[in-house]
């Protein structure tokens, strides 16, 4: 016969064993970040299943489970972090290794791009810095307003469920303590990244990537041979229409010229026109004219080029391929209180009718 401490030894055990199983988990089912800072516990869902290559690549440098330039392996990469980059009403910035080794994991990896389901429409998205698309890298970023213009640009992979009160805090150089990651649920326990499985993912979207990338530039060119067959090519690859001829001589380097123009992103319907700052591009239907220097103004290296070849009254339909336009980093105009963002995205075909009105020769 067992006495009563024995029961009540064996009482003990039996609720050990069974506290686990019937302990609440922290979370609901689904990954998650726990991003410690010096403003208070930030907590992530990571969005796994919809954007598996991009949660893997921020959960490897988190455990320190991919191979990267900055660290050994078992290395927290985001421990000891700083907020670099706070801009007021749009994002908090932060990824820059703490190390002497490498400030980045020295890899980048293309875009995954989930829209709708996962965009810029709110305060608290997640996404990857990057330098245009598909150099994404370990630098990351927390929304804090609405930024729909950055969709399809940008990765959004989460989100934050906790603490948008430490995220409104957050000022420059603000630090990252720890970031930990917590699973919860049969599929978030079983998402365990490796240098090995996270290479064949950034394989397998590179070569999606380069097809898509060749399709676009088919498809332009396409459209372009379509609509203006007898456009003159020149060097670089830009075309171009004659509208209405010039008169004079042509524009000497420091010559002012008073130009306008109108354009459009034709694939991506948008259109747009010059504004008298520097001839930057906004929205509108009716163009400023603005003061265009040869040799010191810079709108885009292929309507840089045309200008300084025109003559005075010239006018010129003028197609400009992405190389020779914004190129990869597009073009992002100030935010003008009350209005949506103009932007042009990267990797963008441009097509201008723009014309010199006069030109003022440099004083011999």
């Amino acid at each position: 016969m067992r006495s009563p401490q024995h029961a009540i030894i064996a009482l003990a055990l039996v609720g050990l064993s069974v506290a686990p199983a019937c302990r609440s988990p922290k979370y609901p089912e689904g990954l998650y970040a726990e991003v410690a800072t010096n403003k208070g516990l930030i907590v992530l869902q990571l969005e796994f299943e919809k954007t598996p290559m991009t949660a893997a690549n921020f959960v490897g440098l988190a455990e320190g489970t991919i191979t990267n330039a900055a660290f050994p392996p078992g290395t927290p990469y985001f421990d000891g972090t700083k907020w670099h980059r706070v801009v007021p009403g749009h994002v908090i910035q932060c990824g820059i290794a703490a190390s002497e080794k490498a400030k980045d994991p020295g890899y980048e990896f293309p875009n995954e791009i989930v829209l709708p389901d996962l965009n810029h429409g709110r305060a608290g998205m997640v996404n990857m810095a990057n330098g245009g698309p598909h150099t994404n890298s370990s630098q990351w970023c927390i929304t804090l307003g609405d930024r729909s213009y950055l969709d399809g640009d940008y990765t959004v992979f989460g989100y934050v469920v906790e603490g948008m009160d430490a995220v409104m805090s957050i000022v420059q150089d603000d630090e990252v303590r720890t970031v930990r990651i917590v699973r919860s649920g049969k599929k978030a326990r079983a998402f365990k990244p490796t240098t090995k499985s996270f290479k064949a993912m950034v394989e397998e979207a590179k070569a999606r990537a380069f097809k898509a990338d060749a399709a676009k530039r088919a498809k332009e060119d396409e459209f372009v041979l379509a609509n203006w067959p007898g456009a003159v090519e020149v060097e670089g690859g830009v075309k171009y229409v004659v509208l209405k001829e010039g008169r004079g001589p042509l524009p000497l380097a420091g010559a002012a010229l008073k130009v306008v123009y109108t354009g459009t992103a034709p694939l991506a319907g948008k259109a747009f026109v010059s504004t008298a700052e520097e001839g930057k591009p906004y929205w509108g239907e009716i163009p400023e004219p603005f003061e265009y220097v040869v040799g010191a103004t810079r709108v885009n290296p292929g309507l840089d080029g045309a200008v300084a070849q025109m003559k005075k009254g010239e006018k010129l339909l003028l197609i400009v391929p992405a190389v020779q336009g914004y190129k990869t980093s597009g073009f992002y105009a100030k935010q003008r209180p009350g209005e949506k963002r103009f932007v042009i995205s990267p990797n963008t075909l441009l097509v201008y009718e723009i014309e010199v009105l006069d030109i003022s020769q440099p004083k011999k």
